[in-house]
């Protein structure tokens, strides 16, 4: 037979869950927030990257208005080139970031 006081720990219990996520949850929310505002950097921002292998990247990085291409290893970071004529396209960063927030919603759909 289940008694009253039973129940109510079982409650109790699923809802000091839900708080604890829920209190996560936001901790992180804000806690990524304050991480990338000190992170940003006023001259220097990296455009766009690809990775190559395990530890391998190559990255555009804009440095003082001015556009190189990186090759970044484990054993350092190297200018390959500068990139005279390049000019990054609006347009794929917002789509990036629209992906991303299709995506999101997607998984939380679920």
């Amino acid at each position: 037979m289940i008694r009253i006081k039973d129940i109510l720990s079982l409650i109790l219990s699923i809802a000091g869950i839900a708080i604890v996520l829920v209190l996560t949850y936001y901790s992180t929310k804000w806690l990524s927030t304050k991480t990338n505002l000190t992170l940003r950097s006023k001259y220097i921002s990296i455009v766009d990257r690809i990775m190559l292998g395990q530890s391998n990247f190559l990255a555009i990085a804009e440095i003082d208005g001015k556009f190189y291409l990186l090759g970044i290893t484990e054993k350092g970071i190297n200018i390959l080139k500068e990139l005279d004529n390049f000019k990054p396209s609006e347009g794929a960063i917002l789509e990036k970031q629209a992906d991303f927030s299709k995506m999101l919603d997607k998984f939380l759909k679920k």
